[in-house]
Order: C-alpha cells, then structure tokens, then sequence
C-alpha cells in the first residue's frame, strides 16, 4: 500500500511538472492569453516617442505657443485692407460728377494702418511670447522624461515578474524533488506519512504562486503597453536584466545639475520671464500710442473706375482713465508673476528633497544587493545541508520547509533590491532631464 501511494505522488509530482515547465516557457498559452512582442528599452522608449497621449497634447501646446509668438512678429508689421463696392438699383440717381444720371457705381479702396508706438508693449508681447515658447518646449521635455520613467519602471517591472516567476518555477522544481525524496526516505523508513504529505502541500503552494506569478507578469506586459501607448501587449527582451552599478556623478554634481537645468525648473523659469513680459505690457497701457494710416480709392458709375483719391493720417491717443481696467490688468500680471516664482522656489525645495530620496533609494539599493547576493548563496548552501541532515534523520521536515522557505524569500528580496535600484535611477533620471545609463 505504501509503495502504490509512493508511485502515485511521483507520478503527479512528473505532471506537476510538465503543467509548470508549460507556464514558464508558454509552450502552451492559456485561453484568451494574446500574444506578445518583446522590445528593448530603447525599443520602447521610441515607441513612446511616438505613441504616447501626454507627448502628443504637450507638443499641440507648443504648437500654439509657436503660433502666439508668430502673432506678436505681426504687430510690427501694417495692416493691410482691400474693399470693394457695386452698387445697382431701379431708380437712377446723380452721379458724382452731377452730370448724368446712373443705376450703378463702382468704388474700390486699399487702405493701411502701422502702429508707430504703443508704449513698447509689442517688444513686451514679442519678449513675453518668446518666452512662452521656451516654457512649453521645457514642458514638452519634462514631459518626455516622465514618460521615459514610466516607461522605464514598467519596463523593469516586467523584466522583475519574469525573474519572479523563474523564481516561483524553481521552487516547485524543489518542492518536487523535496516530495520525491521524502518518498524514498518514506520506503526507507526514515520519514513519516506526515512528512508526505506536508511536502505534497508545500508543492501545491508553489504551484499555486507560480501561476499567481505568472498571472502578475502578464499584467506587467500590459501596464507597459498603456506607458508606451500601444494596444498589443509588449514583454522586456530576453537578455533584459536587472542590472545596478554605482553612479559616476558625486552628489554635489548632481544636485548642480539639477538646480540648472532640472525640465520642471527650467519651464517654470521661462513662464517667470513670460510673466515679467506681461506686466511690462499691462504698464504699457499707461503710455501714449501713436499710428500712421493711409488709403487709395477708385470711384466711378463706369467700370474701370477712373477717379481715384488718396488719403494719410497720423493719429494718437493718451488714456486718461478707463474704470481701473489698467489697474486691474497690472495687478493681474504682478499677482500671476508673483504665483510663477513661488512655485519656482516650491519647485526648486520640492527637487531637493526628491534628488535626496532617489540617492538614497540607490544607495540603499546597491548596498543591499550584495547582502541579498550573499543571502541567496548562504540559504542555497543551508538547504543543501537540511537536506543532508534530514536524508541522516537529524533534521525534521519542518526544517527542511523553513530552509525552503527562506530560500525562495532570499531571491525574491535580491530582486526586489535589484528593482528598487532601476526605481530610483529612473526618478533620478527624470529629476535631471538626463540619461546616466550611458
């Protein structure tokens, strides 16, 4: 009876084991399961590039930003206007000449008018539109950055679900020589029923979190796709790893890096520059402006008309008072000014403590990844030895469980650390506006 009990667990131990090696290479792919194009991450960066929402909206603001500084070269230039006129009726009436009587006229005028001071306030609007520009092409790129960290974290999450499932693939690799070798000691004689069978729930378990995390890595493909902006669900490329190496930048270098040309910082000081340009225009509605006009008409009851006119004028203009609307409009500009450059020091103190944080994650990252290294070796060994000890009945099963379990926790924890170091370069990168990959 115990023999036939024996043969019956090893056979569902070999199944066991078919079903697994089946979910980890996706030789068999479950129902609805789509398939998946793998990428690098310069693969997927480009494809963010060119398919991610937040990307396309900031450059349409750019766009109009470009556009409002093209307006503001218009103001230096005249405005130009072409009107023209029939006119037929039933009742004829005295041409301008008073020497017949006509139904119909013709008239045609071109006219232009140049703005020849406005108390400089289109070099304000020219200065104030430049400006603008500068911020959203700051924007645009800050915005890119973002992206790339998104798409960076969920690239590494995805290459840490397929670790983890490796992971979760040799522990029931273990589980079942575990449960296989209880089985022998069982024939032996040196092991109890009980140990069977906790063994043969101990393999159930890594089953059961190997599809857990074989389920979470199809999630991670997917949560790359949304990043990178595309419908088909993308997976790291094979040879991607977790990898973690110290930086080459000292952190006063860094943190000068990031004080200069950080992409938040940067926008926020060229809106800054836009916004002082906005109070020197709303000023200059205190000044008087002066315009130049001119025109040349035709006239006539014949067509071509053949009496023509021309007129030119100079004209000016000093407000007196407008029911504060000019008080309101500087104060509006000093109050939007005022705003912009205290998010700018907000920007700067908030930059400053996240530069720190991602340091420390790094640091604390790769100071950690040898201790996991070292742990995963030590708990390897360690299992080997229980597994000795028990074969020599100086160990229990519990024993050897506890050294399973602490393995299988020792590699899960060197890939968490190995992650938390691609979280934090990714933040730092993103911080800087900068690639440290290089």
């Amino acid at each position: 009876m115990r023999r036939s009990e024996s043969e019956d667990g090893r056979r569902f131990g070999r199944i066991g084991a078919v079903l697994a090696a089946w979910l980890v290479v996706g030789v068999v792919p479950l129902a609805g399961q789509e398939a998946v194009r793998e990428v690098t991450l310069e693969q997927a960066l480009g494809l963010a590039r060119e398919n991610a929402p937040a990307l396309e909206q900031r450059a349409s603001q750019l766009e109009v930003a470009r556009y409002g500084e093209l307006t503001a070269w218009g103001q230096f230039l005249p405005d130009m206007s072409l009107s023209y006129q029939y006119n037929n009726s039933s009742s004829g009436r005295l041409d301008p000449t008073g020497q017949t009587i006509t139904t119909t006229s013709y008239s045609a005028q071109v006219r232009g008018s140049v703005d020849l001071f406005r108390g400089f306030r289109r070099f304000s609007d020219l200065r104030g539109s430049k400006r603008s520009v500068d911020a959203s092409v700051a924007r645009l790129r800050e915005t890119e950055w973002a992206t790339s960290e998104a798409v960076k974290i969920a690239y590494y999450n995805g290459v840490a679900r397929r670790e983890l499932v490796r992971v979760e693939a040799d522990r029931v690799k273990r589980q079942e020589d575990q449960l296989g070798f209880v089985e022998q000691q069982l024939d032996l004689g040196r092991a109890t029923r009980s140990d069977v069978l906790r063994s043969q729930v101990d393999l159930n378990n890594a089953r059961v979190a190997l599809l857990n995390a074989e389920n979470a890595a199809r999630t991670a493909r997917y949560a790359l796709a949304e990043a990178v902006g595309v419908e088909e669900p993308l997976a790291p490329a094979a040879e991607s790893e977790l990898e973690a190496a110290p930086l080459e930048l000292s952190r006063e270098d860094l943190l000068e890096l990031t004080l200069s040309g950080a992409p938040s910082l940067v926008a926020l000081r060229a809106q800054a520059s836009a916004d002082e340009a906005t109070v020197a225009s709303a000023k200059a509605a205190y000044l008087p402006s002066l315009s130049l006009s001119g025109g040349w008409a035709w006239s006539q009851n014949e067509f071509p008309p053949r009496n023509r006119s021309w007129s030119v004028s100079l004209s000016g203009a000093l407000p007196l008072f407008d029911g504060f609307n000019r008080e309101a409009q500087l104060y509006r500009a000093r109050a939007t000014l005022d705003q912009t450059k205290a998010a700018e020091r907000a920007e700067e103190l908030a930059l400053r403590k996240e530069l720190d944080q991602a340091l420390g994650t790094i640091d604390a990252a790769l100071a950690s990844i040898d201790l996991a290294e070292q742990t995963v070796e030590l708990s390897a060994e360690d299992l080997r030895v229980t597994q000795e000890r028990y074969r020599l009945g100086l160990a229990t099963i519990l024993d050897l469980q506890t050294s399973q379990i602490a393995l299988r926790q020792a590699e899960v924890d060197l890939i968490q650390r190995r992650f938390d170091y691609q979280l934090g370069l990714a933040r730092l990168e993103a911080i800087l506006g900068s690639d440290l990959r290089r």
